[in-house]
């Protein structure tokens, strides 16, 4: 009686591992909860994009990103399309560009902003975040470059301009989706995508499946084969730390109000404790852009100097407390948010993509006037573009670990704004996306 029983309770066992498996594959995926159709379409009023489409993914592991009251979404189309000026994580918006279904050009392109932007502002206008007719801008950007070249264009702009940039991965690959289902492509169908600062952050994670890889992001669309090319503009392939390597600016972010992240856990500002717990919650992409760039050989300068003989200076770089501030330090927050920096270098992109880079030279992205003279603003510490360290924009072994190859490694004299929109660098990207430039 008692084998009789045991032979039972095996092959309940191993049937019950079978419906398992079999439940696993039957299981919606991410990709599978993506809805393939506009919750809304913007047409009238979408210039210069021929049309705006507003998607969804309906995943639960989508969520409200809290927003920075500065670090909404304020343009005006861009708001009507996702119905809010703070939507959910589960929403992005498609740009379609003129002429996108009657390009010369084979392979359709998809632009992906930075931090702080959208598609009308990196790709149509990026001399003004809002133009009020977008039929007539006098600096067009690449999107009009590239159109006029015969390219059919997309564009994406994330729900939050500071997300997660796993969240964003997700819907970059729900994008690429999308423009498959509305250009018939067939099983070869591929893309071009050309990112520009944080928007590498998604491409990578999707392009090298890094979701695979972190349990909490298991869940993600891994890569599909779907891309040819990737130009990386102005990309931290290496990472930043600018929020830790200077106290001044932490006192202009409060000063102004400005929508960035900052690395203090309390400051004194004005002769008043602010204590900035869950702050960086509003901006959830960014420290996953952290690097250690002192300890990797760029150290501190001049404008990272504190009067108390550099002890906030370092406080606020490496952990501790001064009479100034306190933070937990760079490596802590490196840590809180998985390395993710680390672990994209160490993995590459897949094999079978090619990259471009262009990285900017010109460190001096602003200035200000304070009495007779004009003080230059941006990243002086080493060699940059005035926000992006140059070692960190031309980092290619961060991309190359698993057999993705680089073409192109550029720079020009352009700071990190002006490789976007610049004529010489709008020049290089078409001629990456082309094959017209000599490698």
């Amino acid at each position: 009686m008692d084998k009789k029983v045991s032979l039972v309770a095996k092959r309940f066992f191993f049937f019950s591992i079978l419906i398992a498996i079999v439940f696993s594959f039957l299981t919606p995926a991410a990709a599978q909860m993506f809805v393939n159709e506009p919750v809304r379409t913007i047409a009238d009023g979408a210039a210069p994009w021929a049309k705006i489409e507003c998607l969804a993914d309906e995943a639960p592991n989508f969520v409200f990103e809290p927003f920075h009251d500065n670090g909404k979404q304020s343009h005006r189309v861009i708001k009507e399309a996702f119905g809010s000026d703070a939507p959910n994580s589960k929403f992005f918006l498609l740009h379609y560009a003129p002429n996108w279904d009657k390009a010369k050009q084979k392979v359709p392109v998809l632009l992906v902003h930075g931090a702080g932007s959208q598609a009308f502002h990196s790709w149509c206008h990026p001399y003004a975040m809002e133009v009020p007719d977008g039929n007539n801008i006098d600096k067009p950007g690449l999107m009009k470059f590239l159109v006029d070249r015969g390219y059919s264009v997309f564009a994406i702009t994330f729900s939050h301009p500071h997300g997660d940039n796993f969240l964003q991965a997700q819907q970059l690959a729900n994008a690429i989706s999308r423009i498959k289902s509305v250009t018939k492509g067939g099983p070869d169908f591929k893309i071009d995508i050309v990112c520009h600062s944080k928007g590498a952050m998604p491409v990578r994670i999707y392009l090298s499946s890094l979701g695979e890889d972190i349990a909490k992001y298991a869940w993600l669309t891994p890569y599909r084969n779907d891309v040819r090319k990737c130009v990386f503009v102005a990309s931290p392939l290496k990472g930043l730390d600018t929020q830790f390597r200077y106290y001044a600016y932490s006192l202009a972010v409060l000063m102004k109000d400005i929508a960035a992240p900052m690395a203090p856990e309390w400051i004194v500002y004005l002769g008043s404790c602010h204590k900035l717990n869950g702050y960086n919650d509003k901006f959830p992409g960014q420290s996953q852009m952290l690097h250690n760039w002192v300890d990797d050989g760029i150290g501190f300068n001049d404008q990272s100097m504190t009067v108390d003989m550099d002890f906030t200076r370092n406080a606020l770089y490496y952990g501790g407390t001064t009479a100034l501030l306190s933070s937990d330090g760079i490596g802590a927050e490196i840590k809180k948010s998985g390395d993710v920096i680390g672990k994209l270098c160490d993995k590459g992109l897949a094999p079978g993509i090619t990259c471009s880079i262009l990285a900017g030279t010109k460190q001096d992205i602003d200035s200000v006037q304070i009495g007779m003279w004009k003080i230059p603003i941006g990243e002086f510490a080493a060699s940059s573009d005035g926000v992006l360290f140059h070692r960190s924009a031309t980092y290619v072994a961060g991309l190359t670990a698993r057999g993705a190859k680089v073409a192109t490694v550029r720079s020009l004299n352009l700071h990190h704004v002006g490789l976007i929109f610049w004529p010489d660098a709008l020049k290089f990207i078409e001629g990456e996306l082309s094959g017209r430039n000599t490698h």
